[in-house]
């Protein structure tokens, strides 16, 4: 058996013991799917999470 399946990475996902980067990481390993991913997540795959510049400046 492979550990964590899916079923257990949607837990600790739902327990907000992972970040959408680490599940990014199951992915890369083959041990989720992209669609599984996005499933369990509510994100998609191939859109990176936003970032926000917060104006700093240069002098």
């Amino acid at each position: 058996m492979i550990y964590p399946t899916a079923d257990d990475i949607k837990v600790f996902w739902d327990w907000g013991v992972y970040t959408p980067e680490i599940m990014r990481e199951y992915v890369s390993l083959k041990v989720i799917t992209k669609t599984e991913f996005e499933e369990i997540t509510g994100l998609k795959f191939d859109k990176p999470a936003a970032s926000a510049d917060l104006g700093t400046t240069a002098s």
